[in-house]
């Protein structure tokens, strides 16, 4: 009897080991999306509070971490760091002085523009890193493989019931919006651990810069909790939509009559939110066959019936109402809506256009995270890399010249010492030559080619850009590339490449100090930033066919087209900066000529480059088979240009329909609206002080 007590006792400890090792190699081969944690170090008289909890940034955005430090000693300079720790990453760093007895808070906005998610958080001062002053940090793992799975942040205190949100999005993936019976095979995320891409933080945790939300899809907050904020928080939400998010105002009481208050007080002025157009939700679109729920494995477990639950939404009266907020959404709910139901949240997400809007990758045209092929889309004319073939030609004739040449001439001469003298010579004629030829071939200069799209909301002062650019350096800058706080910068990388190293100082503002501006490499960012623009259109109508335009921006437009308060369009071949004129009605002809204008340098591939199949793992050198899905043994999702906000708003204004936060196709004009080609750079930060721009086009519109 002894005996087998102490063999079952044995077994239940080798049992036990087993399955602690099992548990932990299963949690070690994917991470948590919602990533992060709270922590304290303490120690050299300070007290550092960091909390890294956050969710999306799958495919790109600022992971946010933000740091509370309480200074019980003398005043001191700190520098807080988060630095690779076996991964490589990019490097964050922001050096602030700290006085004595103050506590003060600060944000390192971590860039996810590669596949490591693994860092280190460390706080140093002159003398170097402070003894026990460290801490591993974890950021949102890299989503390729997987398109809609919307990143969720709500604000709540407690705990939050986010699985039928996670079902809804599950469903309208798997049945295409509904239109499809539910699969259990495509569209799953690759294998290993997963768990929710949906944190729920207290309002005293957020940030308070709007791309510190730049990673998210969607945000929650109750809208007590929303009047709670401080200014500079509130404002970096509406900025966040404005700038393509979807905001979840909740509990509000009836949407009818509280629209106006949730759109002032996030708004911060009548004359803006009084502009929004609020629109009800379709009844047929929360009609759905099958409810699908994906596990933590990522495999489809079940397809059921709806049914309808305690959480369920009320069907007495449209739950939620939305308005178009420049690029984003706004939604107002008359309750709290967690939790609900996979039904119910599946009607949510299609109510507000589906993946196109709430997925990072098609609303952005790329993942910040890996390769696209859409870069060779939007090179700068003239610039070919590296001349590999003249260099091979120049180094070719070297070799003969310096070789069998030059002993043949010496032989016959019967000088041959000279040799001692000559192939130095050669050597350093031919190392000119090729530095000659690359200075002639490139310069030392920056060249640029712009695509931009800037929305004006001239009644709350606001301006959206979003910019496509392309730089090619003959010198890298030695101090790195400047941004503002307010600039997002999303790197686009070629099919097979991705980011290998940078860093970013957020101490006066956003300087990316290397790695991301390389000498004679074509290089390519998104960049999407929001502003104050004070600058406006002050349109008149002193008769049903003429407007009279002041221009009171910065730049000129050529040409100009305005609608007035019925739709009906204007044009204007030339509007200076600073000039008024008088408009009259479009013809048909002058509208041709606008939208031949919008058109011009298209994103296309260059003149000689086969178009079929990957055209970038040709360009590039590439094998057939070398592709980022079989390379890094992930899937196939991917993501266009085309599909992005700044094209399809494109798209749509070639008819006069400014609705940038829309996904359908709209072909019509909107009253109280212009749209136009800037004739100078209209505020875009191109992130180097001295460019030489080539085929640029800057395309304004707004309201007035």
């Amino acid at each position: 009897m002894t005996n087998r007590k102490n063999w079952s006792l044995v077994i239940g400890r080798w049992s036990l080991v087993i399955g602690l090792l099992l548990a932990a190699a299963h949690c070690s081969v994917l991470p948590a999306l919602a990533s992060g944690e709270t922590f304290s170090l303490v120690g050299h008289d300070l007290q550092i509070d960091v909390d890294s909890r956050w969710a999306g940034c799958g495919q790109g955005g600022y992971c946010p971490v933000r740091v509370r430090v309480v200074n019980r000693g003398p005043t001191r300079t700190l520098t807080f760091r988060i630095a690779k720790s076996y991964q490589s990453i990019v490097g964050v760093r922001q050096t602030i002085a700290v006085p004595q007895n103050a506590a003060l808070a600060i944000t390192l906005s971590v860039p996810m523009v590669n596949f490591s998610n693994s860092a280190e958080f460390r706080v140093e001062d002159s003398s170097g890193v402070l003894e026990n002053m460290k801490h591993s940090v974890g950021l949102p793992e890299a989503n390729v493989a997987e398109v809609g799975r919307p990143g969720l942040l709500v604000v709540a205190p407690g705990v939050v019931d986010l699985q039928p949100f996670e079902d809804g999005a599950t469903t309208f993936r798997q049945t295409a919006g509904g239109t499809s019976a539910a699969s259990t095979s495509g569209g799953v995320y690759h294998g290993g651990y997963r768990t929710s891409n949906c944190v729920a933080i207290p309002s005293n945790s957020l940030p308070s810069s709007w791309i510190d939300f730049s990673g998210l899809d969607i945000v929650s907050i109750p809208h007590s909790e929303l009047n709670k904020l401080p200014k500079g928080t509130r404002a970096a939400l509406i900025q966040w939509t404005r700038c393509g998010g979807t905001l979840l105002v909740t509990a509000v009481g009836e949407v009818e009559s509280a629209s106006g208050a949730s759109a002032m007080l996030l708004a911060g002025d009548s004359a803006s939110s009084g502009a929004w157009t609020w629109t009800e939700p379709k009844l047929a679109d929360r009609d759905v066959a099958q409810i699908v729920h994906q596990d933590t494995s990522g495999g489809v477990t079940t397809i059921s019936t709806p049914t309808a639950g305690p959480g369920e939404w009320s069907r007495e009266a449209m739950p939620f109402r939305t308005a178009d907020i420049g690029f984003g959404k706004l939604v107002l709910f008359r309750s709290e809506p967690f939790p609900g139901t996979a039904q119910d949240w599946f009607w949510l997400l299609k109510s507000v256009g589906g993946m196109s809007r709430w997925d990072w990758g098609k609303r952005h045209g790329e993942s910040a995270r890996i390769g696209t092929s859409d870069f060779l889309l939007f090179l700068i004319p003239g610039i070919g890399g590296v001349p590999v073939v003249m260099f091979l030609v120049l180094i070719t004739i070297f070799a003969v010249v310096i070789g069998p040449l030059n002993y043949f001439v010496l032989a016959r001469r019967k000088q041959l010492h000279l040799l001692l003298l000559t192939i130095p010579g050669v050597a350093l004629m031919t190392s000119l030559l090729l530095f000659g030829y690359t200075i002639v071939a490139h310069g030392f200069s920056v060249k640029a080619r712009c695509r931009s799209l800037t929305f004006v909301d001239q009644a709350a002062q606001s301006a959206v850009t979003f910019g496509r650019l392309s730089l090619y350096a003959g010198q890298a800058p030695s101090a790195g590339m400047q941004f503002s706080r307010d600039t997002a910068v999303y790197p686009i990388w070629p099919e097979n490449e991705q980011f290998e190293s940078g860093q970013v100082d957020w101490t006066n503002s956003q300087n990316l100090t290397s790695g991301w501006l390389r000498s004679r490499t074509r290089t390519q960012f998104l960049t999407v930033g929001h502003r104050t623009e004070r600058g406006r259109l002050e349109v008149t109508s002193p008769g049903p066919d003429k407007l009279t335009v002041a221009n009171g921006f910065e730049w000129g437009f050529e040409p100009l087209v305005v609608a007035n308060e019925q739709g009906r369009l204007f044009v204007g071949k030339s509007v200076p900066a600073g000039a008024s004129i008088d408009l009259k009605p479009a013809t048909e002809e002058e509208l041709k000529e606008v939208v031949a204008a919008l058109q011009r340098h298209p994103l296309e591939l260059p003149a000689g480059l086969a178009s079929a199949g990957s055209p970038s793992a040709n360009f590039w050198g590439g094998p057939p088979g070398y592709r980022r899905g079989m390379y890094y043994g992930y899937g196939t999702a991917s993501w266009h240009q085309h599909e992005s906000m700044m094209e399809l708003a494109s798209v749509r204004l070639r008819s006069g329909a400014v609705v940038p936060g829309g996904v359908q196709a709209e072909y019509s004009p909107v009253p109280r609206t212009f749209y136009g080609l800037a004739t100078q750079t209209p505020h875009i930060e191109l992130g180097v002080p001295k460019v030489s721009e080539i085929n640029s086009l800057h395309t304004v519109m707004g309201r007035w």
